[in-house]
């Protein structure tokens, strides 16, 4: 019995030392550290595309890739990671570091890639308008779902047209010229009609048919978001116009009173004209307009001070312009400063929960920075006018991810609500304002300008 137990004890303790060296093997236990910069940075200037170990491009997307890269008219590089190397917290730093390195070997002006798996993050100096490579890349990833190679093409075409001040290149159906690799690319597509037939254009057509299915709805659930803002938006009007009334001379002789109603008409003719969820921004671009006007409309009723011109309540733009900034952080998140109207501000700081602006994805409620993709024009509208805002307000989102910050969360500026009007409609292609030094410093760079997306 004795040896029984013994021998039971045995074969416990060498299954769960076999387990321990199982964990610390596998390589979900440990992300590997992305490869250094300066060893990235030395590799390109052998070619554009450098490939770390353990990534999963093949020898033939590799050569597409780098072909694609070599024939850019501007300088664009990538690197290829394995999948989980980098995530939303360590980007930021990552592209930090071949920032620096590739100033340091002479190349201030360029674009940066970086595909992590099946996630593609980006940053550039050489675009005048910060946080356009993170609209770049949501729109080449969205454009070839699944395909790494053309969203690489895709967004490669799309960066030459932004640095040479060419505003198609936020146009979403605006394709990929193949470049250097579209010899390669002709070559295999005849060969795949030669030897399948029909059978490529059929999937060719059910991807598409699939991508404009999933675009109807998710249009159709932004739309309904924006139409529910802009309800809201007239209630609130609606309820002021008695109090506006009695200030005297029917509301006439205050201005903003005036412009809110114009914006809320505005808003209503824009929604309407929606086709594509990307246009959204411009209905929440009106909106923010509006609600500030109204802001300043109640101020002069109560006979308050006129308020400040803030970014609207982070949690819900629908509560209007933000009274000030508070420390808070989304679940597993990092803390943050959010722009909070005054009740969601005490409620923070009381620690209870915000008002969250929640809508509907995929039958259950979300916050909408978490909604996916289709939301960031709706954000874009809100917030993209208040300059660096963005850059940290994001991280650690779904948002984040493909703005960032992935989502190009470094300060917007006026390039997406109202920049293309300076300059004749152009994107202000040209000199890159900053350069590197941008990295880290809430520019261009700072904070997590990284578009994202997930094919």
């Amino acid at each position: 019995m004795t040896h029984s137990l013994r021998r039971a004890g045995a074969a416990i303790a060498a299954l769960i030392a076999g387990l321990i060296v199982v964990l610390a093997l596998s390589p979900a236990a440990h992300a590997a550290a992305p490869p250094d910069a300066n060893t990235v940075v030395s590799e390109w200037k052998k070619a554009p595309l450098y490939v770390a170990s353990g990534a999963t491009l093949s020898s033939d997307q590799q050569s597409e890739i780098n072909d694609a890269l070599k024939g850019a008219d501007s300088k664009i590089y990538a690197v290829a990671l394995p999948d989980g190397t980098v995530d939303n917290s360590s980007i930021a730093p990552y592209m930090n570091q071949l920032g620096t390195a590739l100033k340091d070997a002479g190349r201030p002006r360029v674009t940066v890639a970086v595909i992590d798996g099946t996630n593609l993050f980006a940053a550039s100096s050489s675009i005048k308008r910060s946080g356009v490579a993170a609209e770049l890349t949501t729109l080449a990833v969205n454009a070839n779902p699944g395909d790494v190679v053309a969203v690489m093409k895709d967004f490669s075409n799309r960066v030459d047209m932004a640095v040479a001040g060419k505003r198609s290149a936020l146009t979403p159906d605006s394709q990929a010229n193949p470049g250097a690799g579209g010899t390669a690319a002709l070559i295999a597509l005849g060969a795949l009609v030669v030897v399948g037939g029909g059978g490529y254009f059929l999937y060719s057509s059910n991807k598409k048919k699939k991508k404009a299915i999933q675009d109807a709805k998710d249009l159709a659930a932004v739309k309904q978001t924006v139409e529910e803002d802009v309800t809201k938006f007239g209630e609130e009007i609606t309820a002021l116009d008695v109090d506006v009334t009695l200030e005297g001379q029917g509301g006439g002789h205050i201005e903003e009173w005036q412009a809110a109603l114009d914006s809320y008409e505005k808003a209503k003719t824009q929604l309407n004209a929606v086709e594509r969820a990307d246009q959204v921004r411009e209905v929440t671009g009106t909106l923010e307009d509006g609600r500030y006007s109204l802001a300043v409309v109640k101020a002069k009723v109560n006979k308050e001070p006129v308020p400040e011109r803030r970014a609207p309540c982070f949690f819900n733009p629908q509560h209007g312009p933000s009274v000030r900034d508070v420390r808070w952080a989304p679940p597993n998140g990092a803390v943050r400063d959010v722009p909070a109207c005054k009740s969601d501000a005490e409620a923070v700081e009381r620690g209870f929960d915000p008002q969250m602006r929640e809508v509907m994805v995929n039958g259950e409620r979300r916050p909408y920075y978490d909604a996916g993709p289709a939301y960031q024009p709706y954000a874009y509208g809100y917030y993209g006018g208040f300059g660096d805002i963005m850059t940290g307000m994001f991280i650690g989102t779904m948002m984040g991810s493909m703005l960032s910050g992935g989502w190009g969360m470094g300060g917007y500026g006026a390039g997406y609500a109202e920049g293309y009007a300076d300059g004749g409609g152009d994107m202000g292609g040209g000199d890159a304002g900053g350069g590197w030094g941008d990295f880290g410093g809430g520019g261009d760079f700072g904070g997590g300008d990284f578009g994202g997306g997930d094919w």
